[in-house]
């Protein structure tokens, strides 16, 4: 993977975490759970970066599950 595709995987996530925040879309319909699979493959580092964040939304239970 490029380090732009890489850096285009980062901003979806982000952009779905924002989405799943705001409740216009589903945690299991916005796909973010591939991603993050797909993005600790790739580049743990960043994983572990926005791993902390992922887990305080699923936690906060202000989400559509």
């Amino acid at each position: 993977m490029t380090e732009r595709e890489l850096r285009k995987l980062e901003i979806t996530i982000k952009s779905k975490m924002t989405d799943i925040r705001e409740r216009r879309v589903s945690l299991k319909d916005s796909g973010i759970g591939a991603m993050l699979n797909t993005l600790k493959k790739v580049d743990e580092a960043l994983y572990e970066k926005i791993l902390p964040e992922y887990k305080l939304l699923v936690t906060s239970g202000n989400i559509i599950r």
